[in-house]
């Protein structure tokens, strides 16, 4: 009977472990997705700032934008998480130095003379490219690593909201910036045309998913009607340019894909 129990305790012990591993892990990668998301908002939050002339409420965003990307990185660089030991670790942090570096000094030379130079907002641009690239490796990482499981469903609600983030980026820059800025923009691969229609496909296979729940049945449709909007507006960025709302909306469009996210991810758990 002792050895049995022995036995039933050190099952669960090690069932508890494991579990706490997963959970551990699944909540890095969400860290590590929202970092990627706010990489991109902030850099949109830039374009927004220069465009409309300093304006205070894009540099609060850029900001708080700051503070929690800051905070994301505490969580992740502690002893024992998931991520600490990650080779990627250190170019992230690296990155994300140079980042906020050129962040600052642009923001500094468009107050102290009307504008940015257009290459270093070239090198911003590239550079939150650079910090993408390396969350992403990241992500990848605690995968293959830790054995991490993310619903299918869940995933592309974070590809859908990276997707977002990256062409309400552009759309500032080019609704809002000289040419000279906008020719260097490389953060949607194949243009957010082609991105715009992968976003359109992945909501398509959302709304079918998400029909038989009421509450994300509505969530979905939120996020179309947002999207409709940002859509004709992308494609006429030269007429009628619409920044603010954009900027906007591409941040509840994220917010609420996160909430279908969550879901599937518990749903899965189960």
């Amino acid at each position: 009977m002792i050895k049995i129990s022995l036995t039933a305790v050190s099952s669960l012990i090690l069932t508890l472990l494991l579990s706490i591993n997963s959970h551990g892990s699944n909540d890095a990668l969400k860290n590590v997705y929202e970092m990627r998301t706010i990489t991109f908002g902030i850099l949109g939050d830039f374009y927004m700032f220069s465009g409309l002339e300093g304006d205070s409420r894009y540099n609060r965003e850029i900001e708080a934008g700051i503070k929690r990307f800051e905070k994301h990185l505490e969580i992740i660089t502690q002893d024992g998480a998931p991520t600490a030991k990650l080779d990627t670790l250190a170019y992230t942090i690296q990155h994300w130095q140079s980042y906020r570096e050129l962040l600052d000094a642009n923001r500094n030379d468009f107050l102290a003379q009307g504008y940015s130079n257009a290459r270093m907002v070239d090198k911003l641009g590239k550079k939150a490219s650079d910090l993408n690239n390396s969350l992403g490796q990241m992500y990848d990482a605690l995968i293959a690593n830790n054995q991490s499981k993310v619903s299918k469903l869940t995933q592309d609600t974070r590809d859908m909201g990276l997707i977002i983030q990256t062409i309400t980026a552009e759309y500032a820059a080019r609704s809002t910036s000289s040419l000279g800025q906008v020719m260097v923009i490389d953060i949607n691969e194949g243009g957010m045309d082609q991105q715009g229609k992968k976003f359109q496909s992945l909501l398509e296979k959302m709304k079918v998913a998400a029909k038989n729940n009421k509450k994300l049945h509505r969530v979905m449709d939120q996020i179309g009607i947002k999207w409709v909007f940002i859509a004709k507006s992308i494609a006429n960025y030269n007429e009628n340019a619409v920044p603010f709302i954009v900027n906007s909306y591409g941040d509840r469009i994220t917010q609420n894909l996160e909430t279908v996210g969550n879901h599937f991810q518990t749903v899965a758990a189960k």
